[in-house]
């Protein structure tokens, strides 16, 4: 007998555009056994394979994929055994008991089944559009904390795309009282201007930033707020774009 194992995707959760986060599973089957890791997927080749980077373990992912693949498989042994139960039932008492008990974890894990596909990781419209302006500057529409390894780079990337729009607004006459390189949350709220790629590069770094635990996490999610207040304000196209992505 051929045993089919491996390692494989499950999971599938936060998906915007072709982008998704996912956890990687031992198989026996393809029924999903122990998680691996969580990935972040960029995008998926036409051959099938993914071009992703390690992520930090989702919990949320892993509920979905055990839900989704378990969840239909314990209602049909649910109900299997229940029939199968009933059959031995022998009195009215034990026939309502078996019954009751056999509905109540049927409907349970089918609610919990219909809640993984369609409530457990799913982005709202707010969430979705957030990814439209991080995107500007990563090129996927991912959440910059889900990136894992990827972070360090994405942070120096965007501390060099901030300082590079601060000097050219500084060519046309915008005053830079400080190095952008460490000012950047000043700038990117000053009123005088309305750089939306500086804007939108501040706003992906503040996210970056409030992932790190520290003094400065508060800080940074305050900022981001404010940002995003500012980034709606502007209304840039990118954000009526959103609503095309799954």
């Amino acid at each position: 007998m051929i045993i089919v194992y491996g390692t494989r995707m499950y999971g599938k959760v936060k998906a915007c555009g072709a982008s998704f986060l996912a956890t990687q599973f031992f198989h026996i089957w393809y029924l999903p056994l122990f998680p691996v890791g969580s990935k972040l997927v960029l995008e998926e080749a036409q051959d099938g394979t993914f071009h992703g980077v390690s992520a930090p373990f989702s919990f949320k992912s892993v509920m979905a994929a055990y839900l989704r693949v378990w969840g239909p498989i314990g209602i049909l042994i649910a109900i299997l055994c229940g029939l199968d139960v009933l059959g031995a039932a022998d009195n009215g008492l034990a026939l309502l008991l078996v019954i009751g008990f056999t509905g109540i974890v049927i409907l349970a894990l089918l609610v919990s089944t219909i809640l993984a596909y369609a409530v457990i990781g799913k982005l709202s419209e707010d969430e979705k559009r957030k990814r439209a302006a991080y995107a500007m500057h990563s090129g996927y529409f991912v959440d910059p904390a889900d990136m894992g390894e990827a972070k360090a780079g994405m942070r120096e990337m965007l501390l060099g795309r901030i300082a590079e729009r601060a000097r050219g607004l500084a060519s046309m006459g915008y005053r830079l009282n400080a190095d952008p390189m460490y000012a950047w949350p000043h700038v990117a709220l000053d009123p005088t201007h309305n750089d939306d790629a500086l804007v939108t590069a501040a706003f992906t770094l503040a996210r970056l930033e409030a992932t790190v635990d520290g003094p400065q996490k508060i800080h940074m999610e305050q900022l981001h707020a404010q940002l995003w207040n500012r980034i709606q304000q502007m209304n840039p196209p990118y954000l009526q774009a959103h609503a095309r992505l799954t």
